[in-house]
């Protein structure tokens, strides 16, 4: 497999992940973080030090998304103020993107670094097992697209 391939899947693999991960810790933070990579470990039949990096790399993944959520009620609050007030104000929405955007990026190395010890200690069956969901997950999320 060339280098150019493997760059895709790994992207891929780690885009889907951040979303799913992202997903069940937006609906109810621990528990739903934790079921997640129970499910993960189980299906992967990760052993201890496999599950402890899906852990770091679950919450460094929480982490982000709590960064981008901000404080004080949230991305969504301040944007919904936003758009109730008499004309929309360009530049204070453009300082919320971008405030969120540095502390993201600030934290980009930590989660970087997660996804990577993670992924790295697993072994070739299990990557693709990763892959092999992945396909499946985009061919199911392609097709509902074109439903719709």
């Amino acid at each position: 497999m060339n280098n150019v391939k493997r760059i895709i899947i790994a992207t891929v693999t780690f885009t889907t992940l951040a979303i799913t991960s992202t997903a069940f810790a937006e609906r109810g933070e621990g528990k739903r973080l934790d079921k997640m990579v129970e499910r993960v470990s189980s299906k992967l039949d990760l052993d201890d030090t496999q599950t402890q990096a899906l852990e770091e790399f679950a919450a460094e993944l929480a982490e982000t998304r709590q960064l981008m959520r901000g404080t004080d009620g949230g991305l969504r609050s301040e944007f919904s103020a936003l758009l109730s007030a008499q004309s929309f104000d360009q530049g204070e929405a453009l300082s919320l993107i971008n405030e969120r955007a540095a502390a993201v990026q600030a934290n980009a190395p930590e989660l970087v670094a997660a996804a990577a010890l993670f992924f790295d200690g697993l072994s070739e069956e299990q990557k693709a097992q990763v892959q092999e969901f992945m396909e499946k997950r985009g061919r199911h999320h392609r097709g509902k697209k074109k439903d719709q």
